[in-house]
């Protein structure tokens, strides 16, 4: 269990030197670019796979509909649950080798990850929040 889990942090930084995997910028529709009030791609994936806290990462791209309806909600959770979730979006154009990683077929996809990093799920498309909060519990999260 723990050369798994050092294992898991390996890749993880060797993703990290061969990707730029976050970047505080967001586009939406328009072109334009803007500071998200909850940063949700401030933080890299592997920062917050390492941090000791469950993270709900999804892979989208700012043009798609879906991922457009997604943001609002991701941005919700990230400040309901500030202190005991992170919430990161990863642009499948920007960060192809760990789209690629992680085996994103389809857009938006939301994977959540324990607080050792280890995938517990796995949702693809439109995910209310509604049925989002339940899944929660699977990271540990009351």
């Amino acid at each position: 269990m723990k050369l798994a889990k050092i294992q898991l942090l390996l890749s993880l930084f060797l993703l990290l030197a061969l990707v730029p995997i976050g970047c505080a910028k967001s586009s939406d529709s328009l072109g334009e670019t803007h500071q998200s009030e909850t940063n949700l791609t401030s933080i890299t994936l592997p920062q917050a796979l390492t941090d000791g806290k469950p993270t709900l990462a999804e892979f989208g791209r700012g043009t798609c509909i879906p991922c457009k309806e997604m943001k609002p909600i991701l941005e919700n959770l990230a400040v309901e649950y500030r202190d005991r979730l992170n919430v990161s979006i990863v642009s499948v154009d920007d960060y192809a080798q760990l789209t690629n990683y992680y085996r994103i077929m389809a857009i938006p996809t939301q994977i959540g990850f324990d607080s050792s990093g280890k995938e517990v799920f796995r949702h693809v498309g439109f995910w209310p929040k509604d049925q989002i909060v339940p899944q929660l519990s699977k990271l540990g999260i009351k």
